[in-house]
C-alpha cells in the first residue's frame, strides 16, 4: 500500500467510523436532547479523546447504517463524500448554479450581466454556463436582487438528492457534517431528486 493509498484509507475509515471527527455542533446537540448548548458541543467534538463515545452515540441517534468499504461507491462519489463543510456549501453553490444556467445564459442586457456577476461572481457564472447541458428548466432570474439565496436554496437541494442517491451509510453521515436543515435533510422535491445527483457530480469537478 502507497502513502497516499493509506491515507485514503484512514480517512475513509474515519468517516465511517469516527462521526464526531466531523460532525457539525448542531448534530450533536440533538443527540442529547438540546440540553447542551452548540458552543459546548463544539467543545465536547474539540476534545479527541471523547470521539469514541460520541461517535457511538450519534451512530445510535441518527441510526447510521453500518460502515461500507470505500469500494462501494466511485471516485468521484467518494471525494464529495470525504469533502469537508465548507467544500461541500461550495459544491452545493456550483450544482444549484448549473441548475440555474440556462436562465443565467439568456441574461442579455447589461444590467442583468452586471448585477448577476455581482451577486454571484464572474467565475461562478462561466462555471455555470459551460456547464448548462444539465441546466434545469429556465426560469426568471429577477428579480435580480437575493439571486444567489435562491441558487444556493437550490444547490442545497441537490446536495440532498445525491445524499439520498448514494447509500444510506455515506449520505447520512455526510449530511451530518452541514447544519440540519430541511432542504438537506428532507426527500428531496421534482425535479432535483432526479437531476441533483447528477449536478452535485459535475459540480465537485
Amino acid at each position: 500500500m502507497t502513502g497516499d493509498t493509506a491515507i485514503a484509507a484512514a480517512g475513509w475509515r474515519a468517516f465511517m467510523d469516527a462521526p464526531a471527527s466531523y460532525a457539525e455542533p448542531g448534530r450533536l446537540a440533538a443527540c442529547l436532547g438540546g440540553t447542551v448548548s452548540r458552543a459546548a458541543c463544539a467543545r465536547l467534538l474539540g476534545t479527541e479523546r471523547l470521539h469514541p463515545r460520541l461517535s457511538a452515540l450519534i451512530a445510535r441517534h441518527y441510526g447510521l447504517a453500518a460502515p461500507l468499504s470505500a469500494d462501494a461507491l466511485d471516485e468521484a462519489d467518494r471525494a464529495i463524500a470525504l469533502a469537508p463543510a465548507d467544500r461541500l456549501a461550495e459544491i452545493a453553490r456550483r450544482a444549484g448554479a448549473i441548475h440555474w444556467s440556462a436562465s443565467l445564459a439568456a441574461a442579455v442586457l447589461a444590467r442583468e450581466v452586471e448585477a448577476l456577476h455581482a451577486e454571484l461572481g464572474e467565475e461562478l457564472c462561466a462555471f455555470a454556463i459551460a456547464n448548462r447541458d444539465l441546466s434545469g428548466p429556465r426560469q426568471p432570474v429577477e428579480p435580480l436582487d437575493g439571486i444567489a439565496d435562491r441558487i444556493a436554496v437550490d444547490g442545497w437541494r441537490c446536495l440532498g438528492a445525491w445524499c439520498r442517491a448514494v447509500p444510506a451509510a455515506v449520505g447520512a453521515r455526510v449530511r451530518l457534517k452541514l447544519v440540519a436543515g430541511a432542504l438537506l435533510d428532507d426527500e428531496p422535491d421534482a425535479p432535483f431528486a432526479e437531476t441533483g445527483p447528477a449536478l452535485v457530480r459535475r459540480a465537485r469537478s
